[in-house]
């Protein structure tokens, strides 16, 4: 009797220059979102704008609801072209900075919060999915954590830039070359990515497993808590050199746990040095004391949801559409859910320190991921 040859893998063998031509185009993307997102709400609260803090964050409302809402529609089962999705979601987000440097401060509530929702799952499903793909069990943990690493390392210096020419040259100039640097990362991503890439992607709750799926909203829900800070000027360098820290220990850290061939306890750390952080925040009552305790918990927050994810796609590698999409709709909904919950707290009298306390319950979701 002859038996069956043996099921070919779900992904071709992973390539190290292949992987770093991705990790270049993320890297670019990156800076040039971070170099103009920084100061998105800087902008839209300082004169001669001057919205209301809370109509300003709004902006992540919409852009959090609407790139769960993508999610939802994009994740039918049916194939949908890579390099198309890519080029559609680059464009919409350069028209989103474009939308920043000329339209009225509503308007650029509403359009720019539409842009980078309906960029988020167009661009990072695919791009995702190709990421992981370029992964094995040998090195996966190590590979994820460079992707982390590179959005860290980027943010070391592209908001630093930004304020720069905020100051030197004006918002509409550095939202203008914000549009122009992604406009160019399009023409990159669509000589990188074959025409005839295509993932057909769907939501797995199931599989996923509730523990996992607690944890990724522990992820969005600290996502969301940060978004609102309006100190980028005056905090940017510290936050950069806590970025660096961040960046470095989540690729250590990530070799070490391949080597090692065990996830678990490296993702426990993230929660475990969080909420002394976030505790420290909610008694802080200086400038100086509270900053430390938010570059802490940028360092820190950072380190668990690489191996979040590694755990998931070492569970699922069959399935990787499956893990990007279920991953990208539960923090993209539990990022929305942090915004609107720091909304009430500040309706209701609370101040930007008790904001961190709902952080440090969050964050310790993270620790059940499984």
């Amino acid at each position: 009797m002859v038996s069956a040859p043996p099921a070919p893998p779900p992904f071709r063998v992973s390539q190290r220059f292949r992987y770093r031509e991705l990790l270049g185009l993320v890297a670019v993307q990156s800076f040039g979102n971070q170099m103009t997102g920084s100061f998105w709400i800087v902008y839209l609260v300082s004169p001669p704008r001057s919205l209301d803090f809370r109509i300003a964050t709004l902006l992540w409302v919409i852009a959090f609801l609407t790139a769960a809402l993508g999610v939802l529609l994009m994740a039918r089962g049916r194939p949908i072209r890579a390099r198309t999705s890519m080029t559609l979601g680059l464009a919409t987000m350069a028209a989103g900075h474009f939308a920043f440097a000329f339209l009225p401060a509503n308007w650029v509530v509403l359009v720019g919060g539409l842009a980078f929702g309906i960029y988020l799952p167009l661009f990072w499903l695919p791009m995702n999915s190709l990421l992981v793909r370029e992964t094995s069990p040998a090195n996966r943990a190590g590979r994820l954590a460079g992707v982390t690493a590179t959005f860290m390392t980027v943010a070391v210096v592209a908001p630093v830039l930004g304020g720069y020419l905020a100051d030197a040259v004006g918002f509409r100039f550095l939202f203008s070359l914000g549009g122009l640097i992604l406009a160019a990362n399009l023409i990159r991503a669509r000589r990188l990515v074959p025409p005839e890439e295509s993932f057909s992607y769907e939501i797995d709750l199931r599989r996923m497993g509730s523990r996992t799926a607690l944890a990724f909203a522990g992820q969005g829900g600290v996502d969301g808590s940060f978004l609102r800070t309006k100190d980028s000027f005056a905090l940017g360098l510290l936050f950069a050199l806590f970025s660096l820290a961040a960046g470095i220990a989540a690729v250590v850290l990530g070799r070490v746990s391949d080597r090692v061939k065990v996830r678990s306890p490296f993702l426990l750390l993230g929660p475990v040095l969080s909420v002394p952080a976030c505790l420290l925040a909610l008694v802080a009552r200086d400038l100086g004391t509270f900053a430390f305790a938010i570059g802490w918990l940028s360092m820190t927050s950072v380190v668990a949801p690489s191996f979040i994810y590694t755990i998931l796609v070492d569970r699922m590698e069959d399935s990787i559409p499956a893990v990007t999409a279920t991953r990208e709709f539960i923090l993209n909904t539990s990022r929305t859910v942090a915004l609107f919950a720091g909304l009430i707290v500040l309706a209701f009298g609370g101040d930007v320190y008790a904001l961190y306390l709902l952080v440090g319950g969050v964050v310790l979701l993270e620790a059940l991921a499984k």
